[in-house]
């Protein structure tokens, strides 16, 4: 069985060590057949399950089982020896494995040590940093409850506003459809004032045309022509776009549902008062352009 190292790769094998050498399956990917049984595997497995991961930094592992640790790094040391010293010539790769390997594990037993040293300090510095951290989170329970009642006001404002557009839009709606119908009676009383050529007396003509100004005027088309036009979508457009803000908001489903509702309802008015408005205006074209053949 080959084993995995050669003048090729042994340098960066070396080099892997310290970033994802302290697995079992790495170990027995390089190491020669011959130190097999040296118990690296059983070693290295032993420290993945105190916490250590595959760069073997200690850090990784509880403070709890730091001691633990320091203990499987010394027999991770011994079990290397004991690989190195299987190795002859014919193994030199695997050698110099064991040889970085042990490097190391040392490097990484220290810096244990180290840290059972100041397990004190850290633990201090925990205890502490947990009372911050909860003091931070009582500030920021707070800050979000004072959050949630703005968002809860912001979204019943949306509502309200939302409602009053749908109403706006109704209102509209109403009186578009009305001048609409007097529009066509307009049309309808043109058709029994025309002559044998089908022209208006003049008289006749600027009757009905102060009769289109009136109405225009008695429903406020100009104003709603306007505010269909820009007004009112630049409104559906400002609450459409800040509406899904609110839609991972927890507590506010039912202020969601109804902002929702109101929302559809606006959206569904302004389309009506839109197609009424065309509606009457192609009536309007047609009265205007009857009227311009007078007699």
């Amino acid at each position: 069985m080959a084993t995995g190292l050669s003048d090729k790769n042994i340098d960066s094998v070396i080099k892997d060590i310290p970033k994802k050498g302290f697995l079992p399956k790495f170990w027995q990917e390089y190491r020669a057949k011959v130190t097999s049984g040296s118990g690296v595997a059983k070693c290295l497995k032993a420290l993945n399950e105190h916490g250590i991961g595959p760069s073997g930094d200690p850090s990784d592992a509880k403070l709890s089982e730091m001691k633990a640790v320091i203990d499987l790094y010394g027999e991770l040391y011994k079990a290397l020896g004991r690989a190195e010293g299987k190795c002859t010539k014919l193994q030199s790769h695997t050698k110099q494995f064991c040889e970085g390997f042990i490097k190391v594990v040392n490097k990484r037993e220290a810096e244990a040590v180290k840290l059972m040293k100041n397990t004190a300090k850290i633990e201090a510095a925990q205890e502490r940093q947990l009372k911050d951290e909860e003091k931070h989170l009582a500030k920021f329970k707070q800050q979000q409850e004072k959050t949630q009642e703005l968002v809860l006001k912001e979204l019943i404002e949306l509502d309200k506003r939302a409602k009053n557009m749908a109403k706006a839009c109704a209102d509209i709606t109403k009186d578009v459809r009305l001048a609409t119908a007097d529009v066509n009676k307009l049309l309808k009383g043109l058709d029994t004032q025309t002559d044998g050529d089908g022209k208006l007396p003049a008289e006749l003509a600027k009757q009905f045309e102060g009769g289109l100004v009136a109405l225009q005027k008695k429903y406020n088309l100009p104003l709603h022509a306007s505010n269909l036009k820009s007004s009112l979508p630049k409104v559906l457009k400002e609450l459409v776009t800040l509406f899904p803000q609110y839609f991972k908001v927890e507590d506010l489903k039912k202020e969601r549902i109804s902002a929702g509702a109101s929302l559809k309802e606006a959206q569904d008015g302004l389309k009506t008062a839109q197609a009424s408005f065309k509606t009457y205006s192609e009536a309007h074209k047609s009265l205007a352009a009857a009227l311009k053949t007078v007699a």
